[in-house]
Formats: C-alpha cells, structure tokens, sequence
C-alpha cells in the first residue's frame, strides 16, 4: 500500500506496487503548485514529482505538462 499527498491535504491510497502508485499519482495531478509525494505503509517517503513553475525546456523531463504555468518533473526515488 501507498499512499500519494498531493500537498493539498488530499491523499490517495493506493494498493499495489510502487509503479502503480507512480501512475495513479500521475492520473491524479492538477494544477496545484506542490510537489507529489509518494510513502510506503510505515510513511517513509519513497518518491517525489517536484512542480516547476516554468515551461518545461525541450529536455525536461514532464509527468504533466501545464503549458506556460509549469510542471511536474520525473519521479526522484528517496
């Protein structure tokens, strides 16, 4: 189990692995301004998506893109 915050006081659990979790955070991602971070059962940070309030550059890696407002960056495993 994972559970995803998505700095808004919303979090989502999530059974499966941590790919799956990966991809449910990704779904889940809104224009909100915060990191995405991922933990495991014991609440230990395990990945994080940081917000870029920026245009992503053509070498950026993008989870999801919100044009000229910014994104959020590939997973950091911690």
């Amino acid at each position: 189990m994972y559970k995803i915050d998505y700095g808004t006081g919303v979090v989502q659990t999530v059974e499966g692995d941590l790919e799956a979790a990966k991809k449910a955070a990704v779904e889940g991602m809104s224009y909100t301004q915060e990191n995405v971070k991922i933990f495991d059962e014991d609440d230990n940070l395990v990945a994080i998506s940081r917000w870029y309030g920026v245009q992503p550059e053509e070498d950026d890696e993008v989870l999801a893109d919100f044009g000229e407002y910014g994104f959020y960056g590939e997973w950091t495993e911690e």
